[in-house]
C-alpha cells in the first residue's frame, strides 16, 4: 500500500489490477468524519493557546499590580 492510496488520492487495486468501484456515499461520509475531526482538533489547539495567553496576561497583571 502506498501513501496515495492511504490518503484517498488513488484508488486501491484488487488482485487482477482493476480498481474496485466504491459507493460514493461511504466516501463522502468518511470524508465528512475526517474533516470534522481535523476541524475540531484545530479549534481545540487554538483554544488551548488562547487559554495559555490569557493565563500569561493574568500573571503579568498580578505581578505588576
Amino acid at each position: 500500500m502506498d501513501w496515495l492510496t492511504i490518503l484517498g488520492l488513488k484508488k486501491e487495486l484488487n488482485k487482477e489490477g482493476e480498481s474496485e468501484e466504491i459507493d460514493p456515499k461511504v466516501n463522502i461520509h468518511t470524508l465528512y468524519k475526517h474533516r470534522w475531526v481535523w476541524y475540531h482538533l484545530i479549534l481545540c489547539i487554538q483554544m488551548i493557546l488562547t487559554n495559555f495567553l490569557l493565563i500569561g496576561i493574568l500573571i503579568i497583571l498580578a505581578v505588576k499590580l
